[in-house]
């Protein structure tokens, strides 16, 4: 049997059923579908606090983001380290890692459309100021 003879394993464009477009098509209308049905995911558990533990973090995360955007004060990795383990001790450790960070892009979220003038804000930092500020220091 010849070189010419012989069968190739793989088709050519012409011998392809599918058009050459489509895996790209699929692969992108999958890659939607998933994003779509990670952002209702997320949009549900962003809401809001469920719980009276995750009200405390909420309310320390407002004051603790309001000092960087409404006071300009930059704390360090270690100063932030020492809130941290200052705000797990108020909560209680309760609220689990996934939430925190739901949590804190709330109180983010919460002092770009209220504002620093708020009093949810400035409540906030009334938190911040009695029971996080001195670990700070």
């Amino acid at each position: 049997m010849t070189m010419s003879n012989r069968r190739s394993p793989f088709r050519t464009p012409a011998q392809s059923l599918v058009p050459d477009r489509f895996p790209t098509l699929f692969v992108a209308a999958v890659v939607g579908v998933a994003l779509f049905g990670m952002a209702l995911a997320s949009a549900g558990a962003h809401a809001t606090a469920k719980t009276p533990q995750e009200e405390v973090y909420l309310d320390y995360q407002i004051g603790l983001q309001a000092v960087a955007k409404c006071r300009d004060e930059t704390l360090s990795m270690e100063q932030n380290a020492r809130i941290g383990a200052r705000i797990d001790a108020l909560t209680g450790e309760a609220v689990g890692a996934g939430r925190r960070l739901f949590l804190i892009e709330d109180a983010k979220e919460i002092i770009n459309i209220e504002g620093c003038d708020s009093a949810v804000v400035q409540q906030g930092l009334a938190a911040y100021d009695a029971n996080l500020a001195s670990a700070a220091k």
